[in-house]
């Protein structure tokens, strides 16, 4: 591998990362051994009344253990956390001739990092042995989440080489964060509306970065290319 190529690879590793946290939370839900925050007695995972949590305790409201929903849950948060911090460090470097949106990359990127390692960390704070762990790295990768998908948008706009489709994905995804942080904090008391707004933001996250990720990649190589 030549060394001007290691950034392609680093954005081929954040795209599998991204592909792989749907698919592994999704197997998670089909292993779940049953039960709800308000009904332990529901067989099976539900869409509407599970976090995405349920599938990581070790063992599930049922009483149950889960150790194969914990399983495939551990996999799906450690992977994404650590292939996205490669591409975090990595994507500065497309605006490194441009002082201004250099640093703004920058500290999108430190945030980025950061919320990165929030989604690997929750892999060993389970929601019911380290509850208050568990709170810290979901509220921490939420809330500094906000800050590079905000800061992107802006420099990928102001940056006329690079496509601006991926400015708008990250406003999408920067909206529904948004209104996730609200529902968080301020949302009404509702399992359903909970669950449901943690499933949106959670893959919407998931497939606005892989998104990023094949823009970067192709970005990348085109740039290898013309030189």
């Amino acid at each position: 591998m030549k060394l001007n190529n290691w950034k392609k690879w680093v954005y081929i590793f954040h795209m599998i990362g991204c592909a792989q946290f749907i698919l592994f939370t999704v197997l998670g839900m089909v292993f779940y051994t049953g039960g709800t925050y308000n009904n332990p007695t529901t067989p099976g995972y539900s869409f509407f009344a599970n976090f995405i949590s349920d599938i990581g305790r070790t063992v599930s409201h049922s009483g149950e253990s889960n150790f194969i929903a914990f399983l495939f849950f551990s996999i799906a948060f450690f992977i994404v956390g650590i292939s996205l911090m490669p591409s975090f460090l990595a994507f500065p470097i497309f605006f490194k001739k441009e002082h201004r949106l250099k640093w703004i990359s920058n500290i999108g990127s430190i945030f980025g990092i950061f919320t990165a390692f929030c989604f690997a960390g929750i892999t060993f704070a389970p929601s019911d042995i380290n509850p208050a762990g568990h709170i810290f790295f979901v509220y921490g990768g939420f809330l500094s989440g906000l800050v590079p998908s905000i800061l992107f948008t802006i420099i990928i706009f102001l940056k006329k080489e690079y496509p601006s489709r991926y400015a708008f994905n990250f406003m999408i995804f920067a909206i529904i964060l948004v209104g996730y942080v609200i529902l968080l904090f301020a949302g009404p008391d509702n399992l359903v509306i909970q669950v449901t707004g943690q499933k949106i933001v959670l893959y919407s996250f998931a497939i606005c970065l892989f998104i990023h990720g094949y823009g970067t990649w192709k970005f990348e190589k085109e740039r290898i290319t013309k030189e």
